[in-house]
């Protein structure tokens, strides 16, 4: 028989390993010695949960579960039903603690284990002001998204009927004043009309809830001297430069600049082995909308900054797999995430140097 492991960590009475799931959670409580207390399955609500973790009757507790796609409820609950709270990395997790069974009690298990010895690889959780700043930007994101989704299939209703090219404005965006003033009032057989009418209402309404989110991201630059610097970079305007300050909220978390270079998923792998060495696709870990940001403003970046251009054109002429439009691309973000790094340490604006 497996002998029960002991807690390293000081201070800790009880040890709380939860499996979490959107509706329900495995839940083990260990005390020093490695004593099961409680185990058991219950629904993923705040009462539930505290009902099962009982009275602390003077235990320090330490909670631990993984970070997820709804991880934010239950660290607020835990908050509040322990005194400390630990959020795993589910990827450096899984690396430490494969195992050839699984299932949720011993994920558990093996969360409470973990806990009791100081192995957790932990994951950075921001404050609840962060939290909605993020929920925020990227929602406007998705607006935007849906937005060019509605422009793309106008377009593709338009450009069925090519007998209305000549009477279309001169004008280069089909969606500015002229371009809608046209829209609404073009002749199309009666399905159609009816199809771009409910398009258009779409788009305007969409259009709307953008120049909304904008208004708000206007005063987050305005209330955070960092999204001021951040804007002054180039390629980087006031809502990347808040959506990057949401997503990296203090960049003293990061020891190194290649640890916050790393963390944006911008840097690709390498396989050296013997005499083999070759590259191997970025990692992808990390904040993908962090990724995302800094990938989306490197080309206006190359329009504004000589030398980001001409580390664009280099790696486009560059021959083998690490070469054209689209590694340039990377390589320009990943340029401006060490810039970002740089101006959030030093705390000043982007200087060009």
């Amino acid at each position: 028989m497996a002998q029960p492991v002991r807690a390293l960590v000081e201070g800790v009475d009880e040890f709380i390993g939860i499996d979490h799931h959107k509706k329900r959670c495995q839940v083990m409580v260990k005390d020093r010695q490695g004593r099961v207390l409680r185990r058991g399955n219950i629904p993923t609500r705040r009462e539930a949960l505290a009902r099962f973790l009982g009275e602390r009757n003077g235990a320090v507790r330490m909670a631990v579960f993984e970070a997820g796609p709804r991880y934010r409820p239950l660290f607020r609950w835990l908050v509040d039903l322990a005194d400390e709270v630990v959020t795993a990395n589910p990827g450096r997790l899984k690396i430490i603690s494969e195992t050839a069974y699984k299932d949720d009690a011993i994920d558990a298990e093996k969360l409470a284990n973990f806990g009791m010895l100081g192995m957790v690889p932990e994951a950075y959780v921001c404050g609840d002001e962060a939290w909605d700043r993020r929920q925020w930007l990227r929602q406007r994101a998705a607006l935007v998204k849906m937005r060019t989704s509605v422009k793309n299939r106008v377009h593709a209703l338009v450009d069925q009927h090519p007998d209305t090219l000549p009477a279309r404005p001169e004008a280069t965006d089909l969606f500015g004043s002229l371009g809608m003033e046209w829209l609404r009032s073009v002749a199309l057989p009666e399905a159609d009309r009816k199809r771009l009418d409910q398009l258009l209402e779409v788009y305007e309404f969409l259009r709307g809830q953008v120049q909304r989110s904008d208004g708000e991201v206007r005063r987050m630059v305005k209330a955070d001297a960092r999204c001021q610097w951040l804007a002054t970079v180039p390629g980087i305007g006031d809502f990347f430069a808040a959506l990057v300050m949401a997503e990296v909220d203090d960049i003293r978390r990061f020891r190194k600049s290649k640890d916050f270079v790393s963390y944006t998923g911008l840097v690709p792998g390498r396989d050296r082995s013997d005499q083999v060495d070759k590259p191997r696709r970025m990692h992808k870990r990390g904040s993908k909308w962090l990724r995302w940001a800094l990938v989306e403003a490197a080309v206006p970046a190359t329009k504004s900054n000589l030398a980001l251009e001409n580390l664009y054109d280099r790696v486009c002429r560059k021959k083998g797999p690490l070469a054209g439009p689209n590694v340039a691309k990377v390589a320009v973000a990943r340029k401006l995430a060490e810039i970002v790094d740089r101006i959030l340490v030093e705390e000043r604006p982007y200087e060009v140097r």
